[in-house]
C-alpha cells in the first residue's frame, strides 16, 4: 500500500440548496471571484459502519468528535478504478482527513458490494494491519454517488464544492432514495466571513441521510 496522505486541518460548514437557486449561487461565486478549479466529477463511495451504526448515533447525537469510514472513487461507478480509503475525523467544525491509496478494484454492481468489501477487507490484512483493525469489525452500510464541481477563492484559502444528483443504496434493505437538493460545503483554514445568497447553514451528512432514507432505522435528526 502507497501514498499514505493527511490533509490539513481545516473547518467545514455545509448548506442545502433548492436547484432553483444554484444559477444565483454561481453567479455570486462569480462575482465575489471564486474559479472553477477542476472539471465536474462523479464521486462514489461505501461507507463502513458497525453493527449497531455507532457513526450514525455519533453524529445524530451531536457528538462533537467523531469518525467515518469510506471507501472513494471517481468516475464511472462499476468500472475498473483505483480506489481510496478514508477516515474522515471531525470535532466540531474542524475536520482531518487521513487518506490512502488503494490498488484497483472493481464494483461491478450494486449486488456485488459485499463481495467487494471482502476483498478489501483481505486487502488491508495483508497489507495494512494497523487499518485492517479499524474496519474489520464493520460492514458496508450505504453506497452513494454524486456530481461535484470544486470552485476557489481569489486568495487561495477558501474552497466551496457544488454536490447534485445525489444518490443513495442500501446494501442491506436493496432500497434506492435519491436527494433532490444540492449540497454546498465550504472548507476553509482561517476566519470565513462572505454570506451568499439563498445558503443557509444546516446540518447535513450525507451518510447519515443516506441510512435514515434507505432504512427503517429512524432516530430523531
Amino acid at each position: 500500500m502507497e501514498n499514505h496522505q493527511i490533509s490539513k486541518y481545516r473547518y467545514e460548514r455545509k448548506y442545502i440548496l433548492k436547484p432553483i437557486d444554484l444559477p444565483c449561487l454561481f453567479f455570486d461565486l462569480n462575482l465575489k471571484g471564486y474559479r472553477e478549479i477542476f472539471d465536474e466529477r462523479k464521486i462514489n463511495n461505501l461507507y463502513f459502519d458497525s453493527f449497531d451504526l455507532s457513526s450514525v448515533m455519533d453524529n445524530v447525537n451531536g457528538l462533537s468528535e467523531r469518525k467515518k469510514y469510506r471507501i472513494r472513487w471517481y468516475g464511472d461507478s462499476f468500472s475498473n478504478s483505483l480506489k481510496q480509503l478514508e477516515i474522515k475525523s471531525k470535532a466540531e467544525f474542524l475536520n482531518v482527513k487521513k487518506t490512502v491509496q488503494l490498488e484497483e478494484f472493481t464494483l461491478k454492481g450494486l449486488n456485488d458490494i459485499e463481495k467487494l468489501s471482502v476483498e478489501l477487507i483481505k486487502f488491508l490484512k495483508k497489507d495494512n494491519l494497523n487499518l485492517f483493525n479499524h474496519f474489520q469489525s464493520k460492514t458496508v452500510k450505504l453506497f452513494n454517488s454524486y456530481n461535484r464541481r470544486y470552485f476557489l477563492s481569489k486568495n487561495n484559502e477558501t474552497r466551496i464544492t457544488i454536490d447534485s444528483s445525489l444518490n443513495f443504496y442500501s446494501p442491506v434493505t436493496k432500497n434506492i432514495f435519491e436527494e433532490n437538493n444540492i449540497i454546498v460545503e465550504i472548507k476553509y483554514f482561517r476566519d470565513f466571513n462572505e454570506s451568499f445568497k439563498n445558503l443557509t447553514l444546516n446540518k447535513y451528512s450525507k451518510y447519515v441521510k443516506g441510512v435514515l432514507s434507505t432504512t427503517f432505522f429512524n432516530p430523531i435528526y
